[in-house]
């Protein structure tokens, strides 16, 4: 048991490493999409304009473009909690402007003649944590938290620095 835990906690910072790169690299491709596809601009566009954000384009492009700069700094491990800050922000303005609205008002049961219930606090609780947002914002919580730890352009530059 031991082992299996010394095991564990050796490779803790590659798997912190992974998790930075892959939710980076989901957020660099999210806001690349929005950027440059057709389709995803429209949804971006549709959904900016539909919550009634001012100069919608504008807003959809610099939010996309935020997104996809920012996960490519948090890929890459620069400017790591910064790009965390940044990131947050987006995904707490969309949660709130849209994302919460997805939650339903009330529970439709499989049999109809059972009637409509009203949502009680914990199952609206478990739909919002359910959200995959909430999971991003657990993510880069930890990130702005701990930084850029191993592999980064971050570590590269604070080891630099020290050894000048």
């Amino acid at each position: 048991m031991k082992t299996i835990q010394s095991n564990l906690e050796k490779h803790t910072n590659n798997i912190y490493i992974i998790c930075r790169i892959l939710i980076g690299l989901f957020f660099f491709v999210a806001g690349f999409n929005k950027l440059f596809h057709p389709v995803f601009q429209g949804y971006m566009l549709n959904t900016i304009s539909t919550i009634g954000f001012p100069f919608p384009q504008f807003t959809a492009n610099f939010t996309a473009f935020c997104e996809c700069i920012f996960g490519l700094f948090l890929m890459l491990g620069f400017w790591t909690r910064i790009s965390s800050v940044f990131l947050m922000i987006i995904i707490l303005v969309a949660l709130f402007t849209h994302d919460l609205g997805t939650i339903p008002k009330e529970l439709i049961p499989v049999k109809p003649e059972t009637g409509v219930y009203e949502m009680d606090p914990f199952t609206w609780l478990s739909y919002f944590l359910y959200l995959p947002q909430m999971l991003y914002l657990l993510f880069l919580l930890l990130f702005l938290f701990q930084g850029c730890t191993g592999f980064g352009i971050d570590t590269f530059r604070t080891t630099k620095i020290r050894n000048n």
